[in-house]
């Protein structure tokens, strides 16, 4: 290789790398917008819901079910940390944790029980910065199902960038889970 060919070798490898790393800034960047900009409004003929599920990690999302509840939004609550037709055959027990891990346990998990207890519109409370990556990771592991799932998130006054930072690294990785849970389940 002559020294004219190297030299046109790198400056294409270094436009395929600026193409490459604008690409991803834009994602990013796109993602953020998702994130600290979800959608807040409900649609009102949803209502009334089958029930609401506070997914796990942080108190105001299960404050915020409770305030739904009492709104009449929903007959009641039900946690994704236990499963309900255990706790009504066995009553409280450790037996009965549904030993989610992480959204996509809580997605696959949702998906046996709402098919199984009949519930068709549920509503999902989750943090707002949460929402975007929730919403496709139940919208994958729930195609092809007879529920449909609006997401809210409780009124917050301040969103961490560490936390919205954590969720846009998340995002497609979570969304490759999401898809192997979906169709290659024994993984």
């Amino acid at each position: 290789m002559n020294q004219r060919q190297f030299h046109s070798l790198v400056r294409g490898l270094a436009y395929c790398i600026s193409i490459l790393s604008l690409i991803l800034a834009l994602l990013w960047w796109g993602l953020m917008q998702v994130i600290l900009h979800p959608d807040r409004q409900f649609p009102q003929h949803f209502l009334p819901a089958d029930v609401v599920v506070p997914l796990a990690g942080s108190p105001d999302r299960m404050a915020y079910a409770t305030s739904l509840v009492e709104q009449g939004i929903a007959p009641g609550i039900m946690s994704t940390l236990v499963d309900p037709l255990c706790l009504r055959e066995q009553g409280p027990g450790p037996s009965c944790a549904t030993h989610v891990r992480n959204t996509i346990d809580e997605a696959v998990t949702l998906r046996r029980i709402f098919d199984r207890e009949g519930f068709t519109r549920v509503i999902v409370v989750t943090s707002s910065y949460h929402l975007a990556r929730a919403a496709t990771v139940f919208a994958v592991v729930f195609a092809g199902s007879n529920t449909t799932i609006h997401f809210l998130a409780p009124p917050e006054t301040d969103t961490r960038s560490s936390l919205v930072n954590r969720e846009v690294a998340s995002y497609l990785p979570s969304l490759v889970a999401a898809f192997t849970a979906r169709f290659v389940p024994a993984l």
